[in-house]
């Protein structure tokens, strides 16, 4: 029987009070307004979407991991290791909790490795024409840690013809991120986010079944979703710990030239 989620709070954490109150003036901004009020800005529904969690860099998690690449299939259990700065480490682990794989980000492609075997493979690389996307783009959608848009982006807000509303950034003439999403309860929750390249969108997030902690609110399922390269990501969170203390595991493994690049080679 799935376990729910524990709820645990910022290890360390000095003013959950003033954190707690910040939350609330963040998604108070797309709470459903009284006739007459005014409606949220864009600014506002950015900041309540994008700005949930203040203070929350990092997340380690226990997780099962549903990956699907080139025609196959793998469900494992593992570890989730996301960070605002460093993107992210999935590690696959064997009934002894050793790692049979590790998925992590670097120079715009996810890298699989299988440290038993020495053997490393790329997986949904983007083409130049999409630098401006990185595969780890993300991790702070679901940390909610960016409170601000970077300068020079465009926002607005549109209704969607079958319910829903959705929030648009633009860089330049170009459409760059899609957020989906609903209002309920006073709060906005994000459904799907989309991030493009031209008028494709070349990665997508979606986000279900949301877990409330002290100071932070998570989704403990989530779908990483590249559609050009048909790699999809499932991870259902088990355990979640915010704001873990520093490890000495390094957080990208260092890949050096004994390593053998292959195609995608993970366990049956």
């Amino acid at each position: 029987m799935r376990r729910s989620p524990r709820r645990s709070g910022f290890a360390g954490a000095r003013a959950p009070v003033a954190i707690a109150a910040a939350t609330l003036v963040l998604v108070s901004g797309c709470a459903s307004h009284r006739p007459g009020a005014p409606a949220p800005t864009p600014g506002e529904v950015y900041r309540s979407l994008l700005g949930r969690n203040p203070g929350l860099t990092s997340v380690r998690a226990v997780a099962e991991a549903h990956i699907a690449f080139a025609g196959r299939e793998v469900s494992l259990p593992g570890v989730l290791l996301l960070d605002s700065y460093g993107g992210f480490r999935l590690d696959l682990l064997d009934p002894l909790d050793r790692p049979l794989a590790i998925f992590f980000t670097e120079n715009s492609r996810i890298v699989h490795y299988r440290p038993g075997l020495g053997l490393a493979a790329s997986l949904a690389v983007f083409p130049d024409g999409c630098r401006g996307v990185d595969p780890a783009d993300w991790v702070p959608a679901v940390l909610a840690a960016s409170l601000a848009p970077v300068a020079g982006e465009r926002l607005a807000v549109s209704s969607l013809l079958f319910g829903g509303h959705a929030l648009e950034r633009y860089r330049g003439s170009e459409l760059h991120q899609s957020i989906r999403y609903e209002i309920d309860a006073g709060q906005a929750t994000p459904g799907l986010i989309s991030w493009y390249c031209g008028e494709e969108s070349v990665l997508q997030l979606r986000l279900r079944e949301w877990v409330q902690g002290l100071v932070w609110r998570l989704p403990s399922r989530f779908e990483i979703l590249f559609p050009k390269a048909g790699l999809t990501i499932g991870i259902e969170l088990r355990e979640i710990e915010g704001n873990p203390p520093p490890s000495s595991q390094p957080f990208r493994p260092k890949l050096g030239s004994e390593i053998r690049w292959t195609g995608w080679n993970l366990p049956q």
